[in-house]
């Protein structure tokens, strides 16, 4: 029995394959410096599932056939709305129809009956995909994007490997508004299919936000029943004071219109209206040194719902050097409220923080009045570390 150990890195910012035990890949490796072979995620490497065009020439290869210019898989991608990217299974398009243009001339390859096609000898040029397509559905660069597929170069002798992704054209436009009409700024919007008997946490649904288009979009949007809803979770936030809200204003799911989508249908007219559900507690926090001097540096507030841990903060710093965080409260809730400065250093070789000072924690009640707040760093100043440099405004 063979044993082949793999090395998986699994940090933000690592390039590994999450290889999983009794899985079969393709493995695109090289070697590198330490004599080890290493597989990024920008390589081609797949599970074998993935892989039948890739296998296919390869074993052309190996066989002394010959190799296509241009190979791919043909499939019918569609959302299951779990999440912003979620998708079911692709869906091979059987003996589909490829056509290629470049240069004034087109070429044609049938697809079999897994969707795998090829071109042969295909001369050097601009190409483009025109596929015969089902009704209501388009070519996208990728799902989340309604963006239409660009333009790729062949160079002569080339063999190229690209899969043809087809998504459901239809669409759903709208507008989030005020009670007064006006457009607010980056709000999101969520989309639940209409048979869900429940409306799934925030984070597990396909969301699009209300940019500088002033409108949101959902694209790529199968034929069937929806609902529009603002708020999913009903969350209570200081920069965006409104409650659930579903299509087209009301906030009793019951109550809701059912937004329907047909084959390839571009709907432009959902606009939701909010009504305002609180007005944010505003409070300006002062930080200051042990002594009094102000810090002339970075704070960060924390502001804790003492018994509704749901209940959030909203913070900003519009001069650092001032030492005052003005901080947006959730109105009728009691706070923890607390500052940290994390000191900055940097040596020959890198910058970056060190330790963290914090100030007394105040209570604030949910009748607190106050305006202003004061929090005091217990410390005179950031500490100094024997052979790096303090960043720090003191």
């Amino acid at each position: 029995m063979r044993e082949v150990e793999v090395l998986t890195g699994m940090g933000g910012g690592d390039c590994g394959i999450p290889f999983r035990a009794g899985d079969r890949y393709l493995v695109a490796a090289s070697v590198d410096k330490d004599g080890l072979l290493h597989a990024g995620i920008c390589s081609s490497t797949r599970r074998v599932q993935a892989a039948d065009v890739a296998i296919r020439i390869l074993r052309q290869r190996r066989d002394g056939q010959q190799v296509p210019s241009l190979a791919g898989r043909i499939a019918r991608h569609e959302r299951n709305f779990k999440g912003l990217l979620g998708q079911h299974e692709p869906q091979p398009l059987s003996n589909a129809l490829i056509r290629l243009k470049a240069d004034g001339r087109a070429f044609e390859a049938r697809a079999d009956a897994q969707g795998l096609y090829a071109f042969y000898n295909l001369p050097a040029g601009r190409y483009e995909f025109v596929p015969d397509l089902p009704p209501g559905t388009t070519l996208s660069w990728f799902i989340g994007s309604d963006l239409p597929l660009v333009p790729f170069e062949l160079t002569a002798n080339s063999c190229q490997e690209r899969d043809i992704e087809v998504f459901a054209s239809g669409s759903i436009r709208g507008r989030v508004l005020d009670s007064a009409n006006r457009v607010l700024p980056h709000a999101f919007v969520y989309i639940v299919p209409a048979g869900n008997k429940q409306v799934p946490p925030e984070k597990e649904l396909y969301w699009e936000s209300q940019g500088k288009e002033k409108s949101f979009k959902f694209v790529h949007v199968p034929p069937g029943d929806y609902l529009l809803v603002v708020n999913p979770d009903d969350s209570q936030t200081p920069e965006f004071p409104y409650g659930r809200t579903f299509y087209p204003g009301v906030r009793d799911r019951a109550l809701a219109t059912i937004i329907t989508v047909r084959e390839g249908q571009q709907i432009t007219d959902a606009d939701i209206r909010l009504e305002r559900q609180f007005a944010p507690r505003p409070l300006k926090v002062r930080v200051t040194w042990a002594d009094g001097r102000l810090i002339k540096d970075h704070e960060f507030i924390t502001a804790t719902g003492t018994f509704n841990s749901a209940a959030t903060a909203h913070t900003s710093q519009p001069n650092p050097r001032m030492s005052i965080v003005d901080v947006s409260l959730v109105p009728n809730e009691p706070y923890e409220i607390q500052a940290e400065l994390i000191c900055r250093y940097a040596d020959e070789s890198s910058v970056g923080p060190g330790q963290i000072l914090k100030s007394n924690q105040a209570h604030f009640s949910a009748r607190d009045d106050r305006k202003e707040l004061h929090l005091v760093i217990s410390a005179a100043s950031c500490p100094n570390i024997a052979g790096k440099t303090l960043l720090t405004e003191q």
